[in-house]
């Protein structure tokens, strides 16, 4: 395969992986090659093939399996990620009646799906903040972000509280966010996260995952949010579009 150094190779073979899987080359519920070949098939090393496939597996579109292999998702992803535009925590940052409380900060090694997720090996630190976000003095959010080391440390004697992370990120570190994977989804809200945010156990909460990469697709940031379902809205523009398998709904 040939390399072309102004696009970082585990991109590449993550582009190739996914239009494989879109056009139907790789069927929903079959099991990839596994690492060795496909490694083999397109002259990667395994750690390359490995973060090409963290982010398949992060967009919904495989599923790996201890033991048994790389499958294609049942229902793989058919729409496309929406284009990252910041998000309601970022918006609401920069109004004057929003405070933040950091709860916690350090450096830890962090569960697999979040080392997957920010494209680490094994051992490799992060750091971790933990923050509660209040509107007029009420909870709002939950948050907890990680970052690779080399950008925490450079956050160490700056304030992580006044204004959103992802701009002190762009504005105090000069790091430029370019495109992001988002999740959201509809939970309830345990023991820890209902004494936080000042609502009862059970209680509904909107859950937001989303890992920000910059323009070479090397990760910033990996930050999960959950907001009071209450203060919570999800408002986005679509347009009707016409396709040989039908009409529908396109995110503009």
């Amino acid at each position: 395969m040939k390399r072309e150094a102004a696009v970082p190779l585990y991109y590449r073979i993550e582009s190739i992986l996914r239009q494989k899987i879109r056009q139907g080359d790789f069927q929903p519920g079959s099991c990839l090659p596994n690492e060795e070949v496909l490694a083999r098939e397109y002259s990667v090393s395994r750690t390359t093939l490995r973060q090409a496939l963290a982010s398949l597996e992060f967009e919904g579109l495989i599923k790996r399996k201890r033991g048994l292999g790389t499958f294609v998702a049942d229902e793989p992803a058919a729409v496309r990620v929406p284009q990252y535009s910041g998000s309601i925590e970022d918006l609401v940052a920069l109004t004057a009646r929003t405070t933040v409380t950091v709860l916690t900060s350090q450096f830890i090694e962090p569960p697999e799906l979040i080392r997957n997720s920010l494209m680490l090996k094994t051992g490799e630190r992060v750091l971790r903040l933990e923050k509660v976000r209040q509107i007029d003095g009420a909870p709002f959010s939950y948050v907890v972000n990680y970052l690779p080391i080399e950008i925490g440390q450079r956050l160490q004697n700056l304030n992580i509280s006044e204004k959103p992370l992802l701009v002190i990120l762009e504005d105090s570190l000069g790091l430029k966010a370019s495109e992001a994977i988002q999740t959201i989804e509809a939970t309830i809200a345990d023991y820890s996260i209902a004494r936080l945010l000042h609502i009862r156990v059970g209680d509904p909460v909107i859950r937001v995952e989303r890992t920000v990469f910059d323009a070479k697709r090397r990760p910033l940031e990996h930050v999960l949010v959950q907001y009071r379902a209450d203060k919570y809205l999800f408002k986005v523009r679509l347009k009707r579009k016409q396709s040989g398998a039908g009409a529908g709904w396109e995110v503009m």
